[in-house]
């Protein structure tokens, strides 16, 4: 089987893999109604070297019709390129959620992934694997929920230049699914995520980007009850790298 065939037939099972834990949460959803949020990112990176480079995330996330909860988010991260197609990444995520009705909850979330791009062409496709573990403390009783779980996203892109030398814009779209491996899951149980995103370069360090996100995820207090989540997500992204 000639390497494009097998690409685009590999790329077709993994989207019907994302998908399916998408189609289980629509069949099992309830009439409940849809939760809209808003999530402001703020992602600086400082390139150490060539082979290395520390990044992460601030920010914060909210529903926009209700007042049940708000998060603040920071993930300090590194990323470790090795060879021309392949990153492989770390960090621990720190998400503080405030709650109206129960206790205040602050997860831990170490992470390992593994990120490369295959196949290359006008539109690339690029995967993202990540190992999490989940330490959701009650942070009146500081009980916990551990977990561990499986993240895989798939992104494809198409980037065309703007006006001015060395700008660009990207539009891109991406599946990812959620799998729990052992433990028991926190507040916050997504399933699934469906992607669409715009992308504005003003220089090699500096863009803006904006996201619509249709979620699937599970009740916090129930096994068999499912929500979905549309949420805005606007990200302003900021590189600094080392003088020579």
């Amino acid at each position: 089987m000639a390497p494009s065939r097998l690409a685009r037939k590999t790329h077709i099972f993994l989207l019907i893999f994302i998908f399916l834990g998408w189609n289980k949460g629509i069949r099992a959803q309830s009439d409940s109604d849809i939760s809209k949020q808003i999530w402001l990112d703020f992602n600086p990176s400082y390139l150490v070297s060539p082979g290395f480079e520390i990044y992460g995330d601030i920010g914060t996330r909210k529903e926009i019709e209700n007042k049940g909860w708000w998060r603040l988010v920071m993930r300090p991260s590194i990323r470790i390129p090795f060879g021309e197609r392949y990153d492989f990444t770390a960090g621990i995520g720190n998400f503080y959620t405030f709650n109206e009705i129960i206790d205040d909850r602050w997860e831990l979330r170490p992470f390992q992934g593994l990120r490369f791009t295959w196949p290359h062409g006008k539109f690339p496709f690029r995967h993202y694997i990540r190992l999490e573990e989940r330490f959701d403390f009650n942070t009146v009783t500081w009980k916990s929920r551990n977990s561990a779980r499986l993240r895989y996203q798939l992104l494809v892109s198409y980037r065309w230049k703007a006006f001015r030398p060395g700008r660009f814009w990207q539009l891109s779209a991406s599946g990812e699914a959620f799998i729990t491996l052992l433990g028991q899951q926190g507040q916050f149980q997504e399933l699934s995520r469906v992607t669409l995103g715009l992308d504005r370069s003003y220089n090699h360090d500096l863009h803006i980007r904006f996201e619509i996100t249709w979620q699937q995820e599970r009740l916090f207090f129930s096994k068999n009850e499912f929500i979905s989540d549309i949420y805005f997500r606007f990200r302003f992204t900021k590189g600094w790298r080392r003088s020579k």
